[in-house]
């Protein structure tokens, strides 16, 4: 954690780190067996097998993020006032440096996310339903287009989140929903980040004011809504 060892660094045997360490072989198994459970390390096998420090790709780093963020939600270390503060300002900041950084492979992986909102699709699912898992599925992918690992994964773990959270969104139309993301996504395709940062400020503005009036929104913190909340 420290960075004393990068990636791809081996660690010693379990012999000698269980001398090292003091413990028992098994203790260090079971260490080295939760290390890769988090992706924190590798193991080989064969002749030059063993056991080195992994990469960091954003998938470990969303799952690890996700992980962490719920469960300090559930043991209330975090409340649900500063998540959704921070996931305010997050939104905001995806949505200028998306209009900056993305590419061509970026947009049209953005415009193929309308298919979700098809009917034909999935018969199944409500008009509501749709909207909604388009609507995650923008965030997420809108962060993507940054070109930050940090960022996706943060993203990834606070959609996580949201949908665990005790706002109900079931007041909301399907319309409403997708409010202004078509403007976000033009906006996006200008590279124009202020009007992306004021399409992103139209879209969360109803879903706010449910996370306003829900047990778990402002109230949480007693500060009140971030200055551009309006």
């Amino acid at each position: 954690m420290d960075g004393t060892l990068l990636p791809g660094s081996r660690l010693p045997t379990e012999k000698d780190m269980a001398e090292a360490f003091g413990v028992s072989r098994p203790t260090i198994r079971e260490a080295l067996r939760r290390l890769k459970d988090n992706r924190v390390v590798t193991a080989a096998r064969g002749r030059n097998g063993g056991h080195s420090v992994a990469a960091v790709y954003p998938r470990g780093l969303a799952s690890g993020s996700e992980t962490h963020l719920n469960f300090s939600l559930g043991s209330h270390q975090v409340t649900y006032s500063h998540f959704f503060e921070v996931r305010y300002e997050l939104e905001l900041f995806a949505a200028r440096a998306a209009a900056v950084r993305r590419d061509d492979e970026d947009l049209a992986r953005l415009d193929e996310l309308s298919v979700l909102l098809d009917p034909i699709r999935d018969p199944g699912l409500s008009a509501h339903a749709r909207a909604l898992h388009y609507d995650l599925a923008f965030h997420r992918r809108l962060a993507d287009c940054a070109h930050n690992p940090l960022l996706s994964a943060f993203e990834s773990a606070t959609v996580i989140a949201f949908q665990n959270s005790d706002v109900n969104l079931d007041d909301l139309a399907a319309e409403e929903l997708t409010a202004h993301l078509d403007d976000l996504l033009e906006a996006v395709r200008r590279r124009s980040a202020e009007d992306a940062a004021s399409a992103m400020r139209r879209h969360l503005a109803r879903s706010n004011v449910l996370c306003a009036t829900a047990g778990a929104g402002w109230a949480g913190g007693a500060r009140g809504a971030p200055p551009e909340h309006g």
